[in-house]
């Protein structure tokens, strides 16, 4: 078993003496493992410390809703590749070609130093209104970054905005040249397809500037999507994050998670932590916080769950007093 039976009697009694009225833990042990189609891989992986527990008086929960603990991950495995290209020529043709695409457009990553987490703040906040969830006070953050430095790692991706227009013109004179060219030139069976191919290019990119000028951006970062990467021990755990719904078209998040991805075989860690993950449910149909985080590759870990015993008898007879639960 993971830890030893005496110990953690050990740790009941001196409560008691204590007066502590109720002991709840936590254990970061997984029970569950499935992979990307929610297919069981391992099961039951922790049932010894299920049995230890219930013979000690705990009851056990697990929270579905994680409301108050996360205990459910999304873990993705980078210790057998070789590199981060490795990892990149294993992942899907569709997500190769959003990173491609993403790049193209010109999204770029930074870190924000202490003095800028009202950039990722201003994310944040407005993503958990529109998901509604609660986040911790500014101040919060601004301190686990005072303690915990260089291990605090808070990204921002963003539209490089003179750079993304530049694209947008290149692209543009080229399918006006190309269209010219082709008018101009001998007429062959494919030449009026090929027409009509690069005028709905061309029609595409058009539609850009102006969804683009619609903007009204007065400033050459567009911020995308901030999130918050903890170097912890063997992992970079993906902690707190958030997009602006605006322009999710950009694939800021995805960028920033394969930045973080290739910062985390640079320094030889073991896993990729993608940490708190919900919505299952929704991967059917292409959305959610699962859909997202599987494209990575990986496996989702459930863990074993939470334990609470009461100490003291008497705090139970005051929770039916009260009536709470």
């Amino acid at each position: 078993c993971w830890f030893d039976r005496e110990i953690l009697e050990a740790l009941i009694l001196y409560l008691r003496k204590k007066n502590i009225a109720t002991l709840s833990i936590h254990p970061y042990l997984t029970n569950l493992i499935r992979n990307e189609k929610l297919e069981n891989i391992e099961v039951d992986k922790a049932s010894d410390v299920l049995e230890v527990f219930e013979t000690l008086g705990f009851e056990h929960s697990l929270d579905s809703e994680q409301s108050l603990v996360v205990n459910q991950m999304f873990v993705k495995s980078i210790e057998s590749f070789a590199s981060s290209d490795e990892i990149l020529a294993a992942f899907s043709p569709s997500l190769k070609r959003d990173l491609k695409k993403f790049t193209a457009l010109n999204v770029k990553t930074e870190e924000l130093d202490e003095h800028q987490l009202d950039q990722f703040y201003d994310i944040l906040s407005r993503t958990a209104e529109r998901k509604g969830f609660s986040v911790h006070p500014l101040v919060y953050f601004q301190n686990l970054k005072k303690y915990f430095g260089k291990s605090a790692k808070f990204m921002l991706a963003y539209l490089d905005c003179p750079a993304y227009l530049a694209y947008l013109d290149e692209n543009i004179q080229s399918f006006e040249a190309k269209i010219q060219d082709l008018k101009e030139g001998p007429q062959k069976k494919r030449t009026k397809g090929q027409i009509a191919d690069a005028e709905d290019q061309l029609r595409s990119y058009y539609k850009r500037l102006e969804q683009f000028k619609s903007y009204q951006i007065k400033t050459d970062k567009l911020p995308l999507s901030a999130y918050l990467f903890m170097d912890y021990g063997p992992e970079i755990v993906s902690f707190y994050g958030g997009n602006d719904e605006a322009y999710l078209n950009f694939g800021g998040a995805v960028l920033l998670h394969w930045e973080m991805l290739k910062y985390a075989k640079s320094k030889s860690k073991k896993h990729f932590n993608f940490y708190g993950t919900i919505e299952t449910e929704a991967a059917s149909s292409g959305k959610g916080n699962f859909n997202f985080k599987r494209q990575f590759g990986g496996q989702l870990e459930t863990l074993v769950g939470s334990f609470d015993k009461t100490l003291n008898p008497f705090y139970d007879i005051l929770k039916k007093t009260l009536g709470k639960d």
